[in-house]
């Protein structure tokens, strides 16, 4: 929202120290994992929605249905880099799933995975030969029509703008991302059975997956984001080398995506002061992100503040912690007065059983 629509933090915003610290952070330490995270959860918390009775699934399908409505409006009007739209819609797939033996969900997850690893890489290797050894140009366009709007028009003018980069990110969402998340999904679904997150905690298998995400996925994900930084710092930046070294961290991120699980089960275990202060937020997770996209808006779009690409990537960085700060504070007020958040109650009421 603030930088580029369709690239984000690329080429000129990469560039500098501060910047380039910035890029490199995300692109190491955020990108595709918190995805999956998500992911994980999402399927994880259809189990309190199911609750192991065929007699709930309507309601988890009127659940999706209403993700969809709500990301379609989402992307529409504020933020083309939802994610609540495809939630929904392959959350519909997930209802297939739910009552399939153990057996049965394993190998899901295994040819998903498998296929969608297997497919990025193929598409890896034919942009590098494309560049490298056709010769072919690979670069895109660094303005779109949103980023002119943006620059000084209006909030209606933007909808079709956001419109037509949103059908552009989908699809690469769908490719990079799609089936990653789904088998997160699945494994989310597999591991609420056995209530992975409200058992008692196994130490020593705890600490053998924390080492395990820590000293196999962070090198990797570091290696991959100093390339990306350097191409994109580079003179003549490569979209081949960009694309790979993004492949690259979007395959291997649920390796580091272990290590928060991993992180944060100890610590609501050992040390849950350092963790419980961010319960409110994950109660009111959908407000929260949708507020988010909100205030973004306000602050960058031209019917706000005004400051889209006023703004440094590291600026950018630091601000988004700040917006989330704020809203977990709001969070944690809210729900002392409330029991949901508004958005929570509404869907509750949308979706209950009648």
């Amino acid at each position: 929202m603030g930088l580029n629509s369709d690239q984000g933090a690329r080429g000129e915003w990469t560039q500098g120290f501060a910047n380039g610290a910035a890029t490199l952070l995300i692109a190491a330490l955020f990108t595709g994992k918190f995805y999956l995270l998500f992911s994980f959860l999402f399927g994880y918390s259809s189990s309190y929605v199911i609750r192991n009775d065929r007699a709930n699934r309507p309601r988890w399908i009127k659940r999706c249905i209403v993700l969809i409505v709500f990301g379609a409006l989402h992307f529409t009007f504020l933020w083309h880099g939802d994610i609540i739209f495809l939630y929904g819609l392959f959350g519909l797939l997930l209802t297939f799933f739910f009552f399939r033996a153990e057996k049965t969900l394993k190998i899901w997850f295994r040819i998903i995975f498998s296929t969608s690893t297997i497919f990025i890489v193929l598409i890896g290797a034919l942009t590098f030969i494309s560049e490298f050894l056709l010769e072919e140009d690979l670069g895109t366009s660094t303005v779109s029509t949103l980023d002119e709007i943006l620059q000084g028009g209006t909030f209606l003018e933007s909808i079709p703008a956001r419109l037509e980069v949103w059908l552009l990110s989908i699809s690469a969402g769908i490719f990079l991302q799609g089936g990653l998340a789904f088998a997160a999904f699945l494994l989310g679904v597999r591991l609420a059975r056995s209530s992975f997150l409200s058992s008692p905690l196994d130490k020593a298998a705890n600490l053998k997956l924390m080492k395990k995400g820590l000293f196999l996925g962070l090198p990797i994900q570091i290696i991959a984001a100093v390339i990306l930084l350097r191409n994109e710092q580079a003179a003549e930046p490569s979209e081949s080398i960009y694309l790979i070294s993004l492949f690259v961290s979007f395959v291997t991120a649920p390796l580091l995506s272990m290590f928060y699980v991993g992180l944060i089960r100890k610590l609501v275990e050992e040390r849950p002061r350092l963790v419980l202060w961010m319960k409110p937020a994950g109660k009111m997770s959908l407000t929260i992100y949708i507020s988010q996209s909100v205030i973004t808006s306000l602050i960058f779009g031209p019917w706000g503040l005004g400051l889209f690409q006023d703004l440094q990537t590291w600026q950018v960085f630091i601000l988004a912690f700040g917006i989330w700060l704020l809203l977990s504070y709001f969070a944690a007020q809210w729900l002392k007065r409330f029991e949901q958040g508004p958005l929570e109650k509404l869907v509750s009421s949308l979706t209950r059983n009648r």
